[in-house]
């Protein structure tokens, strides 16, 4: 049997105070990537477990993130510099300047009829009101 990936774009329409939750939720997970990626670039070639084993309690410590959140973070940048190697470009320090979370399905957010819930620092932010949900 084939497998099929559809991809939702999705506008939503959070409170000022979703919003702020939401905006403080990214800048520390920017924050946290950036940190992450300081420690991979000091040791090259190092794989997913290592990571998990060096940072795992001290990013969650340190950070106040989820456990979902922390490991998300660790395979994002694993993945930077995973695909910098494969493009053939030099070993350097992969620097995070946007906004950057890489949500999973049903542990980081899931979708209900109209609203959205995405898991923050805060805990589950809510975000009713979905304009429109169309397939790409």
């Amino acid at each position: 049997m084939k497998s099929i990936t559809i991809t939702a774009k999705v506008k939503l329409y959070p409170t000022s105070e979703q919003m702020m939750i939401l905006n403080k939720t990214l800048s520390v997970i920017r924050d946290v990537l950036n940190f992450v990626s300081a420690f991979v670039f000091g040791r090259e070639g190092i794989r997913y477990l290592e990571l998990d084993h060096a940072l795992y309690y001290p990013v969650r410590q340190q950070f106040g993130l989820r456990s979902q959140m922390t490991q998300s973070v660790f395979k994002t940048v694993l993945a930077k510099y995973k695909s910098m190697k494969s493009n053939g470009h030099p070993f350097s320090k992969v620097s995070f300047r946007n906004f950057e979370y890489d949500l999973v399905w049903n542990r980081d957010y899931s979708i209900s009829g109209q609203s959205v819930s995405l898991n923050t620092l805060s805990g589950i932010a809510e975000a009713g009101g979905l304009s429109s949900i169309s397939l790409l």
